[in-house]
């Protein structure tokens, strides 16, 4: 049996602690003033603001924790984030705000785990025999970078020795095109 797993399970714990924390502060802060019908724009952003700080830090070291230990890839930091924001919305909706939660939000929520579980694992192309994009420069999707100028950049920052900028140009996308 593999025991490594265990090994990073208090970095998961750690990791899912923080991230839990971070989007609790986050989401109190969006919410704490919608009690309160009469403030004015400062008064909410200055009960709101200090919420929006605390989860920057929070966040922050939440993301270092995930990174460092490799615990997670970018998308699944997404997944993570909207399925702990959207079960905090309907804690602070039922607890806080004191209304109804409906069987309609749990079924919404259902269908967000669904919806990601198809994306994921590519459920409807693999159905219809659709193929799968591959992403340019790299076979694993979670570590394709968004542009050509942004891999171009985060490569000469892997790069230990000296780079001779000179030799670096932009290419247009005709030019692009043209080559391929």
């Amino acid at each position: 049996m593999d025991y490594s797993y265990f090994k990073k399970l208090p970095y998961y714990l750690l990791f899912i602690s923080l991230f839990i924390l971070a989007q609790s502060l986050s989401m109190w802060g969006q919410f704490v003033t919608l009690p309160y019908k009469n403030l004015t724009m400062w008064e909410a952003y200055k009960m709101a603001i200090p919420f929006a700080w605390l989860d920057w830090i929070v966040m922050t070291f939440t993301v270092m924790v995930g990174d460092k230990y490799n615990l997670v890839t970018p998308t699944q930091d997404t997944f993570l984030l909207i399925i702990i924001q959207f079960s905090l919305i309907l804690l602070i909706n039922r607890f806080y705000l004191k209304q109804k939660v409906n069987i309609s939000d749990i079924i919404a929520f259902f269908i967000i785990l669904f919806g990601f579980f198809v994306s994921f694992f590519h459920l409807i192309s693999k159905i219809f025999g659709i193929p799968i994009p591959t992403h340019p420069g790299n076979s694993n999707p979670d570590k394709t970078h968004a542009t050509t100028r942004s891999l171009r950049y985060n490569t000469l920052g892997d790069n230990k020795k000296m780079v001779d900028y000179a030799e670096i140009s932009e290419i247009e996308e005709d030019e692009r095109l043209e080559e391929n």
